[in-house]
C-alpha cells in the first residue's frame, strides 16, 4: 500500500480534479484508488451521480461494528469506466476523529491517492485526520495557483508541510505565467513536479459534467497530468526524501532561492476518458 496526498492551502485550484486525473493516468500495474477526505468534501458523488451514503460515511459505521479488520472494498464506488473512489461526506457529517477508518484506507493494498482538498495550518500542525495522513504518507502534492499570491502562500506554509511530509512533498502549479512553476519551486524551496494549464472545458469534462471525451483525451490537462503521473510514479514510496529534493530548489544555505516573485508579480477512469 502507497498513499499520495493532494492538497491545496487556499482557493481551489482543482486538486479533486488533479487526483482523478493522475491516479486515471497513473504508469504503474496495480490497483489505485481516490479517497475524499477533504472536510468540505462530498464533491465526486455530486459531479457523477454516486450514492452519497457509501463511502466513508459506510466505512466509518462498519468500522464501528467491526473494528480495524473490516475491508474497504465494498465501501467504494467507481467512476464510468472504472476508476474506483471513496466518496466523502459533507461538513458536519465528517466526524472529528476517523482515526479506524484512516487505519483500515491504509490497510488497502496499492496505491491510494488522498484528495486533503484545502488544508488549513494550524500552529499546532495540520487539524484532525489531515495531520495523520501527511505524517504518514509516502510523498504529497501542493496544488498552488500560478501567480504571484499563490507562490506567497507556499511559500508562507512550505517549511510546515515539508516538516510534516518529511520531505516528501512537491508542487504542481495551475495556469502557471508569471511566474513560471520552476519560480515558484525555487521561491518555495518545494520541487516543481510540472504544471497543469487553464482549460476549463477539459477540466468540466473530468469533473463529470456533459462533454466529448475526446476533449479531454486530447488536452494539454491530460497530457499534464500524465507527465506529472510519471513523476511521481518515479518518487513515490522511496527509502528517504532525497528523490524528492530538487538541487535547483535549494540555495547554499538551505533555503529556498530568492526570486524577483512578489505581491504584484504576475469522467475519467484509470487508462480511458469517457464521453458522457
Amino acid at each position: 500500500m502507497t498513499i499520495l496526498c493532494v492538497l491545496s492551502l487556499k482557493g481551489a485550484p482543482g486538486v479533486t480534479t488533479l487526483s482523478c486525473l493522475v491516479a486515471a493516468t497513473w504508469p504503474t500495474a496495480g490497483p489505485v484508488k481516490v479517497v475524499e477526505a477533504d472536510r468540505a468534501g462530498g464533491d465526486l458523488s455530486a459531479r457523477f451521480g454516486l450514492s452519497s451514503t457509501t463511502g466513508w460515511p459506510s466505512l466509518e459505521a462498519s468500522a464501528r461494528r467491526g473494528g480495524d479488520s473490516v475491508p474497504v472494498e465494498p465501501h467504494l464506488q467507481v467512476l464510468p469506466g472504472g476508476l474506483a473512489v471513496l466518496v466523502g461526506a459533507r461538513g458536519d457529517q465528517v466526524p472529528d476523529d476517523r482515526a479506524l477508518a484512516v487505519t483500515i484506507v491504509r490497510r488497502s493494498p496499492g496505491l491510494v491517492i488522498v484528495d486533503l482538498g484545502r488544508v488549513t495550518p494550524t500552529a499546532d500542525g495540520p487539524m484532525g485526520s489531515v495531520g495523520s495522513w501527511l505524517r504518514s504518507c509516502d510523498g504529497a502534492v501542493l496544488v498552488v495557483n500560478g501567480d504571484a499570491a499563490g507562490a506567497l502562500h507556499a511559500r508562507t506554509h512550505a517549511p510546515a508541510l515539508l516538516d510534516w511530509t518529511t520531505g516528501r512533498l512537491g508542487l504542481v502549479a495551475v495556469g502557471a505565467g508569471s511566474p513560471s512553476g520552476d519560480e515558484i519551486g525555487s521561491f518555495t524551496g518545494i520541487r516543481h513536479l510540472g504544471d497543469v494549464p487553464y482549460d476549463p472545458a477539459a477540466a468540466a469534462v473530468a469533473s463529470g459534467s456533459s462533454g466529448a471525451g475526446r476533449r479531454l483525451e486530447r488536452s494539454r490537462l491530460l497530457a499534464s497530468a500524465r507527465r506529472i503521473a510519471d513523476t511521481l510514479a518515479g518518487v513515490v514510496g522511496s527509502e528517504g526524501p532525497g528523490d524528492w529534493a530538487d538541487p535547483r530548489a535549494v540555495a547554499d544555505a538551505g533555503g529556498p532561492v530568492e526570486t524577483d516573485i512578489s505581491v504584484t508579480g504576475a469522467g475519467v477512469s484509470r487508462g480511458q476518458v469517457v464521453a458522457r
